[in-house]
């Protein structure tokens, strides 16, 4: 169960990032100069956070949405963090932030961010659970969930004209049933859905969960 729990959990901020973050959007990684523990560096990072909405606001830019994930690797605190498309430089970036170094990446064309959503939630995850957070305005994807019949379950999954798959797992669980996942991704971004919010599909065959 446990197992279950932290793969869904990971899947569940892959659909975040995937439904909420574009072409053009900053994939940053935060350095602490100095070292602090997780409650100091989730402190100085909200603080960072603050002006970093207030910058935003005095450029004209569009509300912030930002998910992010607080790391430690050797003991030493850093943050991954993706954000809507800003126009900064990394001087502006690094004034901003203050406390280190900053190392940004800007999302590639493609639509399909889960590699990303995975790497980021990579450290310890059995043990920590659900470490990734976010801005409030974030949209959240919609898990739709339907009954196949027993013959049917076999079957390949049928996925929209233009959707590449990109994801197929079925399996049995004691908890949910047969189960038979699938996510796909409209070609050029945005996942399976209304073209707004993600909506991967979640299968159970024999009715369970």
């Amino acid at each position: 169960m446990a197992e279950y729990n932290c793969i869904e959990a990971r899947r569940k901020c892959a659909r975040m990032v995937n439904a909420n973050f574009r072409q053009g959007d900053l994939f940053l990684t935060l350095t602490f100069r100095e070292r602090v523990d997780v409650e100091n560096a989730l402190r100085l990072f909200r603080n960072f956070i603050s002006r970093l909405k207030r910058l935003r606001k005095r450029k004209g830019y569009s509300e912030l949405k930002y998910l992010y994930v607080v790391e430690s690797k050797r003991k030493r605190e850093h943050v991954h963090l993706l954000i809507n498309k800003m126009d900064l430089t990394m001087k502006e970036l690094s004034e901003v932030w203050g406390l280190g170094r900053v190392m940004v990446s800007i999302l590639e064309p493609g639509g399909d961010y889960t590699g990303l959503a995975y790497y980021i939630t990579k450290e310890n995850y059995k043990e920590y659970g659900k470490r990734w957070s976010g801005s409030r305005n974030l949209e959240k994807p919609k898990v739709k969930v339907t009954l196949v019949s027993e013959e049917k379950k076999t079957k390949r999954m049928r996925v929209p004209k233009n959707y590449k798959v990109i994801e197929e797992v079925q399996y049995y669980s004691e908890v949910t049933g047969h189960t038979r996942y699938v996510r796909a991704v409209k070609i050029g971004g945005e996942d399976y859905g209304n073209g707004k919010e993600g909506q991967p599909h979640m299968e159970h065959p024999d009715g369970e969960g």
